[in-house]
């Protein structure tokens, strides 16, 4: 009976499970602004970077306490089995003697060199340096998704241009059929065309194949399940987001110095590893410190005192102020200091290479939309002047004056300034957005296609 149970259980898992596998899984539409939000919340750098807030805010928790005292109970019991002389008979006696204590103590720092206070300020400037950390890593994060995402929809406009190339060139097949059909034409023009049709197919798999990859990346940023069916909706690049603008580079400079959140932070760190250092060189000052107890105590073998009797009469406190003065301790604080100044320089250095590579940074994003400017202007204009090349090169074809050759040079040119158009609107955008990236003014709350 019971294997017949679980094998009727087993046969109902295995279809519950060939159920869900057959049933497709519905499609996600995600906007820009919803992929955004998406990878904000699962982005593992920048959960990362919150933990990490949250053990500099740990820390702080931690050097505030070093500010109060410390209170420890400690209590023991024992039994001791012997022999022992026993005054009331005067014989020794074999007897178990149990004894019971208890002591309360409490101590606190009256003064440490100061260390606790710069400690204190060490770890609120690193909960500082976190947070501003955690910002930048959050304009990343915007930057990556859009990078991705405008890559994806860079891809999917270019096989747009592919279909419509396909098109054109299955309308001129049709064309060149009838003309062979009449005569006016060879037959090699329609094996030509034919083979040019092909190639219009194949080049859509292939750029296919690339918004394919674009897609396979943005679902990594996104942490998406990759088994998921998603539609991506692409936004309006209207023309008012491709209106040049005018920048000044030495202002983009300035502007990056006082706002990019990384070098904020690296500052920051300079500050909090000067209280590591000030840290460090507290202990070679003395150490004042205060503290109390008091206690009692139980014998078994103290038969004429009852217990509570006991406790009463053996109560006992203590008092007392010590004072430390570090004299010499193996070169333990020396050796301390020294790591300590070794990363308060890091610190430094790091800031200076920042401040370098940001200075190239900012350089680099102004050069390209220089170029990025100038590529939008002439590929539209190529673009118009390979669209009129294609239309006279077409209606000479049309009277036998051009060859088939001609007239597919004509629609590949076109084709290709086609694309290059698309890639300098979107790459213009992009542009544009490095520069709010690279001087830190990206702000991850405002929507990026307005």
């Amino acid at each position: 009976m019971t294997i017949r149970v679980l094998s009727r259980s087993f046969y109902v898992s295995l279809l519950t499970a060939l159920i869900l596998v057959s049933v497709p899984k519905a499609q996600q539409t995600i906007t820009f602004e919803e992929a955004v939000r998406i990878a904000l919340d699962q982005n593992t750098q920048l959960r990362q970077s919150v933990n990490q807030v949250r053990l500099s805010e740990i820390g702080v928790q931690s050097a505030r306490a070093a500010f109060f005292p410390s209170f420890n109970v400690s209590s023991g019991t024992g039994t001791n089995f012997g022999l022992s002389f026993d005054t009331n008979v005067g014989e020794l006696r074999t007897t178990a003697n149990t004894r019971f204590n208890v002591n309360a103590f409490t101590s606190l720092t009256l003064f440490d060199g100061f260390q606790s206070q710069a400690n204190l300020r060490e770890s609120r400037l690193n909960v500082t340096a976190a947070d501003l950390a955690l910002e930048r890593q959050r304009q990343l994060v915007v930057f990556q998704v859009a990078s991705q995402f405008l890559a994806y929809i860079q891809a999917s406009e270019q096989i747009a241009v592919q279909e419509e190339n396909l098109v054109a060139a299955q309308q001129l097949l049709a064309q060149i059929e009838e003309f062979v059909r009449v005569g006016t034409r060879p037959v090699s023009d329609l094996y030509q065309q034919q083979a040019a049709v092909e190639s219009a197919e194949l080049a859509i798999l292939q750029t296919e194949q690339l918004a394919q990859i674009s897609e396979a990346n943005l679902l990594q940023v996104l942490r998406l399940d990759p088994l998921g069916d998603y539609e991506f909706v692409i936004p309006d690049l209207s023309d008012e987001l491709l209106v040049p603008e005018e920048y000044d580079l030495r202002d983009l400079y300035e502007r990056a110095q006082l706002q990019r959140g990384d070098l904020r932070s690296q500052e920051v760190s300079v500050d909090a590893a000067e209280q590591g250092l000030r840290v460090a060189r507290s202990s070679m000052m003395p150490q004042l410190s205060f503290s109390a107890g008091a206690g009692t105590s139980f014998n078994s073998g103290i038969e004429q005192f009852s217990f509570g009797s006991q406790l009463d009469r053996n109560r006992s406190q203590s008092i007392s102020l010590s004072l430390n003065l570090p004299v010499f301790n193996r070169l333990r604080t020396r050796s301390q200091v020294q790591r300590a100044r070794v990363v308060y320089e890091n610190a430094r250095i790091n800031v200076e290479a920042t401040q370098q590579q940001i200075g190239v940074e900012v350089r680099q994003a102004y050069l390209d939309y220089v170029t990025a400017q100038k590529e939008l202007e002439v590929t539209q204009r190529q673009l118009a002047f390979r669209e009129q090349a294609l239309e006279a090169t077409r209606e000479r074809y049309n009277v036998g004056a051009a060859t088939l050759v001609e007239l597919t040079q004509a629609q590949s040119d076109f084709v290709q300034a086609s694309q290059d158009a698309v890639a300098a609107r979107y790459t213009i955008f992009v542009r544009k957005r490095l520069i709010r990236y690279y001087t830190g003014e990206l702000n991850p709350s405002l929507p990026l296609f307005e």
